[in-house]
């Protein structure tokens, strides 16, 4: 056999021996959520905003 093929067949061994095992913990759940409230807080908060406005010029012409 050739290096190449033994490398080749080694490092298909050493894969296939190891499965993954995909394991959520609390720092990747806080991370997430730290993701989350990035992406998802200034659009709500924005959002939230206009909202009371909305209601406080909604009751006002009441």
């Amino acid at each position: 056999m050739s290096r190449y093929a033994i490398l080749l067949l080694t490092f298909w061994a050493v894969n296939a021996a190891c499965r993954p095992v995909f394991a959520i913990g609390w720092k990747e759940l806080l991370l997430l959520g730290a993701i989350i409230a990035l992406l998802f807080g200034p659009a709500l908060l924005r959002f939230y905003r206009r909202w009371e406005t909305f209601q406080r010029q909604r009751n006002k012409d009441r």
